[in-house]
C-alpha cells in the first residue's frame, strides 16, 4: 500500500486485513490520524524507499496522491508487479456486495457514517467504508459478514465512476476541485454520468434542489429534504438521507430514527478539543469549501452567540484557493478575527502555477468584504503561540481550526 496513511487507504487495510491477506504499506514519517489504527491491524509503516517493493508482493495499491514517477511505482512496475489504484481497490469489493454509494460535495462523510451505523443496529451487518473516524468504532471502516456494503464515494478524477452500487444517495453538488474540473458544467457531469450508470431496479435517493441538474434518471427516484431552515439543517437533511434508505431496506422508522438519534459523529467533524462549556473553546472541523465554512461558522456563532471567535483557517490545494479566492473571502462573517495558515499542498500540484500572493490576496477580500481589521497570516508555530495566549484572555473565546490539512495539530496543542 503506497500512501497507506491516507484515511481511505487505511481503511481498505481493514477490509483487506479481515479477508486473511498479508498487507505491508509505506508512507511518510509525518504522523497521521490513522496510525494507530494501522498500529492496531499489526502493519508497520515502512518510510518510502525502493527496497520496500520485493518479488514477494502480488500486487502494489497506490493512493491518488501518488503517481507513475514515485519510486515504489516505478520500481514495482520495473520487476512486473500489478499497481492498481486505491479506487480500482474499492470497486473490486465493492462489486462483491450489494452496494450503497453516498456521494456529493458536502454532507457525504456524515451520512455514510449515519446509514453504516443504522444498518449495523438493525442487525444487518454491513461492511462500510467512510473518509473519516466514526467515534463508536474508533476506525473508519467496518467489516462485516451482511449483503450490503456502504462507501463514500470520491468525485475527484471521476474516481467513483468505477463503482456500480444498487442505491445512490446524492446529497449536493456545488463545484468543487477545480484542479480537475474546470468548469461548474464539468462538475455536474461527473454527477450525471454516475446517476446514469444505475441499474433499472436500482435507487436514487437525491437531495430535492438537484432536480434541475439530474434531468434523465434510469431508475426509481426518492426526493428528500426538510422544511425548516437554521442550526441543525444540514444534519437533519444527512437523517432525512438515511431514513430513505431504512424505507427502502425495510428498517422500521422507530428502529432507524433512534439509531440515527444515538449517533456519536466522526473525528473532525465539529470535534472538540475541550469541553463545550469550558471559558476558552477549542474545535476543529473538516470544511474546507466555501459554503461548509459558512455553515460550519454560523453554527457556532448560533450556539456561542456571545463568544468572541477566530477562525484559523488552512487553505486546501493552491488550485481550490485561487478558483474559490472571492468565495471564501465571504465565508467568515460570522466571526469576530481570521487567521490564515500556509496553503495545505497537493502533490497533485506545483505551487509554482499560482500567483504568489494568494494569502494576502484572501486577507484583503475578508478585510473588505467583512469589514474585519482583525485578519492575520501566520506560520504554524506562530498560529499555536498566538491561540494559547488568546486563551489567556478573560472574554470567553471560541477558537476553530477549519481545512482537510493537517491544522488540527494546532487545535490540539492550544487544547
Amino acid at each position: 500500500m503506497v500512501g497507506i496513511k491516507g484515511q481511505g487507504m487505511a481503511a481498505l487495510c481493514e477490509l483487506l486485513v479481515a479477508q486473511g491477506k498479508h498487507v505491508t504499506g509505506s508512507d511518510t514519517t509525518e504522523p497521521f490520524s490513522t496510525d494507530s489504527v494501522l498500529r492496531k491491524l499489526g502493519i508497520r509503516v515502512r518510510r518510502f524507499q525502493k527496497k520496500n517493493i520485493t518479488k514477494s508482493i502480488d500486487v502494489v495499491v497506490r493512493s491518488s496522491a501518488y503517481g507513475d514517477s514515485h519510486v515504489e511505482i516505478a520500481t514495482a512496475r520495473k520487476k512486473g508487479i500489478p499497481v492498481m489504484n486505491y479506487s480500482d481497490a474499492v470497486a473490486e469489493l465493492f462489486t462483491i456486495k450489494r452496494g450503497i454509494l453516498i456521494v456529493g460535495t458536502h454532507g457525504k462523510t456524515t451520512t455514510t457514517a449515519l446509514i453504516g451505523l443504522m444498518l449495523e443496529d438493525a442487525g444487518l451487518d454491513p461492511t462500510v467504508l467512510v473518509g473519516a473516524t466514526v467515534r463508536r468504532w474508533q476506525k473508519n471502516a467496518r467489516v462485516g459478514q451482511g449483503s450490503w456494503m456502504v462507501a463514500e464515494g470520491d468525485e475527484y478524477q471521476n474516481k467513483f465512476l468505477k463503482l456500480r452500487p444498487e442505491i445512490l444517495v446524492l446529497t449536493s453538488i456545488e463545484h468543487d476541485h477545480p484542479d480537475f474540473f474546470k468548469t461548474k458544467k464539468e462538475y455536474e457531469d461527473a454527477f450525471r454520468k454516475l446517476v446514469s450508470y444505475l441499474p433499472q431496479n436500482g435507487l436514487l435517493i437525491g437531495e430535492k434542489h438537484l432536480k434541475g441538474i439530474l434531468k434523465k434518471i434510469p431508475c426509481n427516484v426518492v426526493w428528500y429534504g426538510i422544511a425548516r431552515k437554521g442550526e441543525g439543517r444540514h444534519m437533519e437533511l444527512n437523517k432525512a438521507a438515511a431514513l430513505c434508505v431504512a424505507k427502502y431496506l425495510g428498517i422500521s422508522a422507530l428502529k432507524a430514527r433512534q439509531s440515527l438519534n444515538a449517533y456519536e459523529g466522526t473525528s473532525r467533524r465539529m470535534e472538540f478539543y475541550t469541553s463545550p462549556t469550558a471559558s476558552t473553546i477549542v474545535i476543529d472541523d473538516y470544511a474546507h469549501h466555501p459554503t461548509e465554512i459558512r455553515t460550519t461558522l454560523a453554527a457556532v456563532r448560533r450556539q456561542y452567540p456571545k463568544h468572541r471567535i477566530t477562525a484559523l483557517f488552512q487553505p486546501h490545494t493552491y488550485s481550490r484557493t485561487h478558483a474559490l479566492l472571492n468565495d471564501f473571502a465571504r465565508a467568515f462573517k460570522d466571526v469576530d478575527e481570521v487567521v490564515l495558515l500556509p496553503i495545505y499542498s497537493s502533490a497533485r500540484e506545483r505551487k509554482e502555477d499560482f500567483p504568489t500572493d494568494l494569502l494576502p490576496r484572501l486577507r484583503d477580500g475578508i478585510m473588505r468584504r467583512e469589514k474585519k481589521s482583525l485578519v492575520h497570516i501566520l506560520s504554524f508555530p506562530e498560529a499555536i503561540m498566538y491561540g494559547k495566549r488568546l486563551s489567556f484572555t478573560p472574554k470567553q473565546h471560541v477558537i476553530i481550526t477549519l481545512g482537510a490539512g493537517n491544522g488540527w495539530k494546532i487545535a490540539k496543542a492550544v487544547a
